[in-house]
């Protein structure tokens, strides 16, 4: 289901992609992939919804912190405040993702970002 759901995403099919990552949600609400499905539902949100996909990465933050997909999740907070027009806000998620995640690649992307906003 996940990967199918994932499979539907890359290809562009957001409506059924979100299907699939509920009906997992649903399914296994402890399972391993939680954290993943809630990153690519807020992944499936970023263009036409940024509110809502904030709100799936949120829920990576604060239930899954240590989950891989994290770092990605924090720095793609960031992404939505710039686009927002917030650089305060897009400056604190880039700190505490060279803050929380140092050693992932998030963090570098993150650095990058503070040198183009002018930490």
């Amino acid at each position: 289901m996940y990967e199918a759901s994932v499979a539907q995403l890359r290809r562009g099919s957001t409506a059924t992609a979100r299907v699939g990552l509920r009906q997992l949600l649903q399914a296994y609400p402890t399972g391993e992939r939680v954290p993943d499905a809630l990153y690519f539902l807020g992944q499936s949100y970023a263009a036409e919804n940024p509110d809502s996909a904030a709100g799936y990465y949120r829920q990576v933050l604060e239930r899954y912190p240590q989950s891989p997909r994290a770092s990605a999740a924090l720095y793609n907070v960031g992404l939505l405040a710039e686009r927002r027009k917030d650089a305060a806000a897009a400056k604190d998620a880039y700190q505490r993702v060279i803050r929380q995640y140092p050693q992932s690649n998030e963090a570098a992307l993150a650095r990058d970002r503070l040198k183009t906003l002018g930490r």
